[in-house]
């Protein structure tokens, strides 16, 4: 059995991992500090491999003593060409190792569309580089806050569940409509982009945004083939795990 703690600035997430397949994953939110040490004192021995990837300064007390804290000097899978690798957030690096994983020699996308929107490419077992534009929220309050009229919009599942025109018929549906159409017209350009340099290239998304754009994809509104898969960055951390457990 892994362990892998993505640690995040809003929550912790534990996912246990047994043959490359995740098994149970459990969520706390950052203010649940104790209760996350309470259960990784009932949950994990001192043999346990654990992989801790951490944006925080919260210091959790972990009993096993094969402890892997994820950092730029950390041994991974793949090869790196970031020229600034103690800069490179740990979810892009183990999206890129995940997509190495799961598309081999081929080259490979990630989108993961949570805070930040990140597109990571990964070719023949060499990470690229990628991109980073606003997320979905970060866009709804930038319109809000930088100016001194519009409202602020909220994101619901719901809402993007309507049948939106090509344009806004009010101001809250053009804003709506003006962030999802800007973002699956970014999507779309940079996969267009990417498609021409790298043949046979694999799309992956994933992030907690992604499930906002179901529609675009039943709709056939992306005008590519895409695998979506939600732990992708904990399979990306557990397989940066495998390797250092066997090093």
């Amino acid at each position: 059995m892994n362990l892998i703690i993505d640690q995040g600035n809003t929550a912790t997430k534990l996912a246990i991992f047994s043959q490359k397949k995740l098994m149970d994953k459990i969520v706390f939110s950052r203010e649940d500090f104790v209760k996350t040490n309470q259960w990784l004192q009932g949950n994990c021995s001192a043999n346990t491999p654990v992989l801790c990837s951490s944006v925080t300064n919260q210091s959790l007390s972990i009993p096993s003593g094969q402890v892997v804290h994820l950092n730029h000097q950390t041994p991974i899978p793949i090869k790196n060409n970031y020229q600034t690798p103690e800069t490179l957030g740990h979810d892009r690096l183990a999206n890129a190792v995940a997509i190495s994983k799961l598309a081999g020699d081929t080259p490979a996308l990630a989108i993961d569309l949570g805070t930040c929107i990140k597109y990571d490419l990964v070719d023949n077992g060499t990470y690229l580089g990628g991109n980073i534009s606003p997320g979905m929220k970060m866009r709804f309050d930038a319109l809000h806050q930088l100016t001194d009229q519009l409202p602020l919009i909220g994101s619901t599942k719901e809402m993007f569940e309507k049948d939106f025109l090509n344009y806004g018929i009010s101001t809250s549906t053009s804003i709506i409509n003006g962030v999802q159409q800007a973002i699956i017209h970014e999507i779309n350009g940079f996969i267009t982009r990417y498609e021409k340099e790298f043949i046979g290239l694999t799309i992956f998304m994933t992030g907690g945004d992604a499930n906002f754009f179901d529609k675009a994809f039943k709709k056939g509104i992306f005008a590519f083939s895409v695998k979506y898969r939600e732990d992708l960055t904990l399979f990306g951390l557990n397989e940066i795990l495998e390797y250092n457990v066997k090093a």
